[in-house]
């Protein structure tokens, strides 16, 4: 369990970034393991599209980015001047024990040992290496060139991840940098208005907030309790990528971070201004049980009128109409795929509702 403790002024200490380095990383994660990533699908599509050679390289470079992090790549993570070309020319400057520790941690298991005792204890290393050996063949050699020369194992790795954002992430991230930064607006705007503890819940379900005790908790395979200082402050680092994961980086030599995520985009032409005439438009749209469900069962996935008149037991005429109430409000919106057509969950919108709500302040009487 990770727990982290902030103090009365708590404010003071926290702040928000985001990364091109890290998301490209998050983005590269998503590519690894396509399923456990519904919301980014999309991407994973456009990614076919990449030449072959490189989705080879990617692959054979995948484990650096496949489960565990490496805590280099947060280099410049929170310098908003710094951009893609200066975070990787940061990681470049590292000592190279201090590479192999978090290259070697990606291959290991880490409830038992950490990449800088494997590359600390002579011991250790050869255990790991043997157990390798029987049950992973490539990996043992990975791991063995790693410790070998992790300096040529990171230049092969950061050439890929330059290679990936020429070829296709730079544009992405054209794309996605305005949202976050929404993001961590909307968060200023909760901690200006409600303080810090309403902002934090906010963040993701696996962040646990006990406002009484002022303390942050995360369910992870290892122990930490950190109380949250001017001198030791956390950052929270917005990511549309990250998601569906909280990740949290608290071990030395790295400063204090959560990867948290930032709500998915949708369409720009989704967009739109939140009046107090839009707000109570989207309030009528849902106040009603049948519309409430509807959004319920597209927060899973995307679904026709049909699917969606056999879920709630109603005609499909009946859904239609309830659907095109939902979609006037900006709550939900449609694409077409062959011959159906599928509506889709607007989020962005969602969360404008909420802030409209939340960021309200009563009115007192002269």
């Amino acid at each position: 369990m990770i727990t982290l403790r902030f103090t009365e002024s708590a404010e003071e200490d926290v702040s928000f970034s985001l990364s091109p380095l890290l998301e490209a990383v998050h983005s590269w994660h998503v590519l690894t393991d396509p399923g456990h990533h519904a919301l980014h699908v999309p991407w994973v599509r456009r990614c076919r599209r990449l030449p072959a050679a490189l989705r080879r390289r990617m692959r054979e470079n995948g484990s650096v980015v496949a489960d565990y992090v490496p805590g280099f790549f947060e280099s410049l993570a929170g310098d908003h001047d710094a951009d893609f070309a200066d975070q990787l020319a940061a990681v470049r400057t590292l000592p190279p024990a201090l590479l192999a520790a978090e290259l070697a941690q990606t291959l290991i298991d880490t409830t038992r040992y950490t990449g800088h005792r494997l590359v600390e204890d002579p011991a250790v290393r050869d255990a790991v290496l043997a157990g390798l050996r029987q049950t992973d063949t490539a990996g043992a050699a990975r791991l063995d060139g790693i410790l070998t020369d992790p300096l040529a194992v990171l230049e092969d790795t950061l050439t890929v991840l330059e290679d990936y954002w020429s070829a296709a992430f730079a544009d992405e991230w054209e794309r996605v940098e305005p949202s976050l930064y929404e993001s961590i607006a909307r968060a200023g705007a909760r901690i200006a208005h409600q303080g810090l503890f309403p902002m934090l819940r906010t963040l993701a379900p696996q962040i646990r907030v006990d406002p009484g005790r002022r303390t942050l908790r995360l369910d992870r395979p290892h122990d930490h309790d950190i109380t949250i200082t001017r001198e030791r402050p956390v950052t929270f680092t917005a990511s549309h990528y990250v998601w569906p994961h909280v990740r949290v980086t608290c071990d030395n030599p790295w400063p204090l971070r959560i990867t948290y995520p930032a709500l998915p985009l949708a369409p720009a032409s989704a967009a739109r201004p939140t009046s107090q005439e839009d707000t109570l438009t989207a309030l009528r749209a849902l106040a009603a049980a049948p519309r409430l469900q509807i959004i319920t069962h597209l927060a899973a996935q995307s679904r026709t009128t049909q699917e969606l008149a056999t879920l709630l037991g109603l005609s499909a005429s009946v859904t239609s109409r309830h659907l095109h109430q939902l979609t006037q409000a900006g709550l939900t919106t449609t694409h077409r795929e062959g011959y159906y057509v599928l509506y889709t969950l607007n989020p962005t919108r969602l969360d404008q509702i909420a802030t409209a709500l939340t960021t309200l302040t009563p009115r007192h009487e002269a």
